[in-house]
């Protein structure tokens, strides 16, 4: 499955000066226990627990994010550390 964003926010953002941070996946935990209330607008997207590093991915990448708040933050450690950032 190939992520990629839909919405023109980011450049809208950027273009007025703001900077990006988001908020990690992981609050309502893993995917295989169904993910929780808080998945339930990405449901359609997200089917494994490895595609959260592919969501970080366009966030970090494609939106150009600056920063990434977390509740459990090993996923996005284990990015930051991969991706030498």
């Amino acid at each position: 499955m190939k992520f990629s964003r839909d919405e023109p926010y980011d450049e809208e953002a950027k273009a007025a000066g703001l900077n990006i941070i988001s908020w990690s996946l992981e609050r309502s935990g893993p995917l295989a226990g169904g993910g929780g209330w808080y998945f339930q607008s990405v449901n359609n997207a997200i089917g494994s627990d490895g595609d959260y590093l592919r969501v970080l991915d366009v966030l970090a990448q494609d939106v150009g994010i600056v920063g990434m708040f977390s509740d459990w933050p090993a996923t996005v450690t284990f990015y930051a550390n991969c991706m030498d950032l």
